[in-house]
């Protein structure tokens, strides 16, 4: 093989000029690929095509001659990760695999795309395909997801050791959009930190995005920018070379301790009427303008009209892969060897967690007023020693939201069964990575900050959501009630914000059993994101039969009563207190009703909504926004104002939300 090789860094700029990479076929191959996408493009009237027609050959180097898995299989767990962080180009991933052979995605499928209740989504989604790894579209979150599924492949390699059942690698095609919104940087450095070497990122550099020029907002030097994050960095310059392409990619497969940025330098839009044109990133061609796109490339097809030699050129990918679950399946076999690993592995295909409420049988406390979030970390202490392939990761702030293990090792590459994982101040990165873990395989990964910082969660939280990934989220310091911080550490909107994501459950215990019930849903959840809700502020802990999984029950049950009070977490301690003012004092009679989900609430049969909730007024406290809240009840007391800086006493008596300030509010309402 002749190739020729110039040092540039740490990494290779790499020609090769035999025919190992490419075949007779390759242009038309490569020219199919972008003809499909066009012609999806425009039976959808909608689309990307700029990307389909410039990072073709990207993915004819990565599926014919390097990436692993089967189009019979396509979800088996050795298989190779691909994340489309240019969730736009959906059109170029469809056509790719169903060139490549994935039985998931038919002509049929492609001639449908972005169709009302059809598989061939506008942008890339894993529930409905077979083969596609995670949902992807907001630019930059597809490169954190791939950091994830790094970190996951290095936990099951290490694991699986001994029966060698795990080893793959995880590419990730991002573009100029990606790189510019900052949770890409986020997760950059978190790669190059943990030294994923299996990582390798593609990326589609063509300096047009949609309104101008790359340049006429960014002035970066992206090899200065990635060797300086601790990445190895790898130049492509001729973006339809598609054997420098293959090269590069096997140059970064034999990193050792860096993962890999590959600049692809592509045209945009490459032989249409919009080359090297904004124009090109959304805009269709109509069939005019792609009858002489055929006529450039020399394509001679009907619309949808596939060679059979296309098809034939994806044979190394085919071989590649049955080999592959050839070896998967002997490892398995091997692997029965170990029944403790063999019983693992089991769990995780069926998505079976490790959990046991007998565990904390012995967990108890002495004092009435305690901080849900120092309740949490002791349950999770005692979940994270019965499972040593969890992963917790904490925004630099462990010590605040105590989650983290304690007989735990740091991870790192050094010790990649390490279960907790410091990924610095990157809230948004961290949710993001952690859903990449969830979505490689079942494994479970948990993620901390403060709730008023969820803001910058919320994005990755609700792309869990849509992908099924069941993320999950411990937010501690839940109101007000974080005192001397100030409003801009007091969540007041971020509740309901949270609560108002689809598929998505939001847990706020009020004492160890509703807590332990929380970590319980969220651990055994296989298709929805959740997040538990815990307090700084110590309060009083009620005492009550728990039924966290109804979302809401009973605490307090008076004959006679005449008033509902509907509490969550810490405001469940002043309901309480509430409650016993006004029969002492006013002679009102009260129900209490513990709510720590209202989503799962709100899944219950109308019946016991009406068992819970009762025939008489019902009043919500929560130390936040009321609005949501006139849902289920005649009158909401909260705050729909942001706080002050004071001591928790100070702030709460401070906006009248004391128990006695409750209490004359209630009382003003009944009487008018």
């Amino acid at each position: 093989m002749s190739m020729n090789t110039k040092k540039n860094g740490d990494a290779k700029i790499v020609k090769d000029n035999s025919n190992k990479y490419t075949s007779r076929y390759t242009e038309l191959t490569v020219d199919t690929i972008r003809v499909l996408g066009v012609e999806m493009i425009l039976n959808a009237n909608s689309g990307h095509p700029g990307i389909v027609l410039g990072a073709a050959p990207i993915m004819y180097a990565l599926f014919r001659n390097h990436f692993v898995n089967t189009g019979d299989n396509p979800n088996f767990l050795n298989r190779d990760r691909f994340v489309l962080s240019a969730g736009h180009g959906s059109a170029l991933l469809y056509a790719t695999l169903h060139l490549a052979g994935y039985n998931s995605i038919t002509l049929d499928d492609l001639k449908n795309f972005r169709q009302i209740g059809q598989k061939t989504a506008g942008h890339p989604e894993n529930i409905l395909i077979p083969g596609v790894d995670c949902t992807t579209g907001p630019l930059g979150q597809g490169v954190a997801l791939a950091v994830g599924m790094a970190i996951a492949e290095t936990k099951l390699n290490n694991y699986f050791k001994k029966s060698r059942l795990i080893n793959h690698y995880t590419y990730c095609l991002f573009g100029d959009g990606c790189l510019q919104e900052g949770i890409s940087y986020e997760a950059f450095s978190i790669a190059a930190k943990y030294k994923l070497n299996k990582l390798i990122f593609l990326y589609d550099s063509n300096n047009i995005q949609l309104d101008g020029k790359v340049s006429d907002s960014t002035i970066t030097d992206t090899k200065k920018y990635f060797e300086s994050l601790g990445l190895n960095y790898i130049k492509v310059a001729n973006g339809n070379d598609v054997a420098s392409i293959s090269v590069a990619i096997e140059n970064a497969k034999k990193s050792t301790d860096k993962p890999t940025v590959i600049e692809i330098k592509t045209t945009i839009g490459y032989k249409s009427i919009y080359e090297n044109s904004n124009k090109a990133h959304g805009q269709a061609l109509n069939s005019e303008q792609i009858q002489q796109l055929k006529e450039k490339l020399s394509y001679h097809n009907d619309p949808f009209e596939i060679s059979k030699n296309a098809y034939v050129d994806f044979e190394p990918f085919v071989k590649r892969g049955a080999k592959a679950l050839e070896l998967f399946n002997k490892s398995l076999e091997k692997l029965h060897e170990d029944k403790e690993k063999y019983d693992f592995y089991n769990k995780l295909i069926i998505k079976d967690f490790y959990f046991d409420k007998k565990w904390f049988k012995t967990l108890s406390y002495e004092k009435e007023l305690l901080a849900t979030r120092n309740i949490s970390g002791d349950v999770l202490n005692i979940i994270a020693d019965n499972n040593p392939l969890l992963t917790i990761a904490s925004a630099d702030i462990a010590g605040s939201t105590k989650i983290w293990s304690k007989n735990s090792k740091l991870y790192d590459s050094e010790n990649r069964l390490g279960i907790n994982i410091n990924v610095g101040v990157r809230e948004f990165a961290m949710a993001a990575i952690n859903s990449g873990i969830c979505l490689h395989s079942g494994l479970k990964a948990i993620g901390s900050t403060f709730l008023s910082f969820s803001d910058y969660n919320r994005a990755a939280i609700r792309l869990a959501a849509i992908s099924h990934s069941p993320l999950i989220s411990v937010f501690s310091h839940d109101s007000i009630t974080v005192g001397e911080d100030g409003p801009t550490h007091q969540p007041i909107e971020q509740i309901w914000a949270l609560r108002l994501i689809p598929n998505h459950i939001l847990i706020r215990p009020c004492n160890l059993q509703e807590t332990i019930s929380a970590f319980d849903i969220a651990l055994k959840s296989e298709t929805t994101p959740v997040t538990i809700v815990t307090s700084r502020l110590e309060f009083l802990q009620a005492k009550g039969h728990d039924r966290t999984t109804k979302g809401a029950y009973l605490l307090l049950n008076n004959k006679g009563y005449q008033l509902t009070l509907v509490a969550s977490g810490s405001e469940v301690g002043v309901a309480l207190e509430v409650a016993g003012i006004l029969d002492s004092v006013h002679k009102i009679k009260v129900n209490v009703v513990s709510m720590p989900s209202y989503e799962l609430f709100s899944k219950q049969s109308q019946v016991y909504k009406d068992l819970i909730l009762g025939d008489k007024k019902v009043i919500s406290i929560e130390y936040g926004v009321t609005t949501p809240w006139y849902k289920i009840a005649h009158y909401a007391i909260g705050i729909n104002r942001f706080g002050y800086s004071g001591k928790s006493h100070d702030v709460v008596k401070k906006l009248k939300l004391s128990a006695e300030d409750i209490v004359n509010k209630i009382i003003d309402y009944l009487q008018n």
